[in-house]
């Protein structure tokens, strides 16, 4: 089915979360932060907001829409020097984790997550690969570099090399595989292995297969 990559708004909130919530379900670390809430999805899409919300804010997101206006797709990123509270609005306020707050165990978690040193940065100025997730009958193999095109301009016009971290040997691999990523990085955390992975500056062009 044909999709149109366009960058988002907060308009579009309610869509990305739609599309994010279900995405959490597959990433190693907010499945541990969700724990034994994994499948309320309520706390699914109160993790997306938190997480997408101020990147939607700040410009940084792009969405994949399909030939009914539906959206599909989402990739977010953050550059180091990006504003988020354009229009003076803080990123997160106090009434964003009042969920967290009531919770017990996803509290102590967040808490855990947010006074932990933050995942190593390869270079200062990098930028940060936040979020990606496709709903499940769309995840064909091209859609996720469709929409990374964006970020990879961003990064191309200003030189700089963008970076990602993840839970899963196989995302790893296909960033190293798909955009000539090199591996920098291994940390193990509560369990599980994350891997850092970095592009040239600025990234390289790859080749689709379609």
């Amino acid at each position: 089915m044909h999709t149109i990559i366009r960058a988002l708004d907060r308009n579009r909130l309610p869509d990305v979360i739609a599309v994010a919530e279900q995405g959490v379900r597959d990433i190693p670390l907010y499945r541990w932060l969700l724990g034994e809430h994994i499948d309320d999805q309520n706390k699914r899409e109160w993790l997306a907001e938190l997480i997408l919300r101020p990147l939607l804010n700040a410009g940084c997101v792009v969405g994949a829409v399909d030939s009914h206006g539906t959206l599909v797709g989402v990739v977010a990123w953050q550059p180091h020097d990006v504003n988020l509270s354009p229009d003076g609005t803080p990123p997160l306020t106090p009434a964003d984790v009042e969920v967290a707050a009531a919770t017990p165990g996803l509290r102590e978690r967040l808490l855990e997550l947010w006074t932990s040193p933050p995942l190593p940065i390869p270079v200062q100025d990098a930028v940060n690969c936040v979020f990606t997730a496709v709903l499940p009958d769309h995840r064909r193999g091209s859609l996720v570099l469709d929409m990374m095109e964006t970020c990879e301009q961003f990064c191309t016009d200003r030189n700089r090399p963008f970076y990602a971290w993840t839970g899963s040997p196989h995302l790893r691999d296909w960033f190293v595989s798909g955009w000539e990523t090199t591996w920098f990085s291994t940390i193990e955390w509560n369990g599980v292995s994350y891997y850092g992975v970095v592009s040239d500056r600025p990234p390289k062009p790859h080749t689709r297969h379609r």
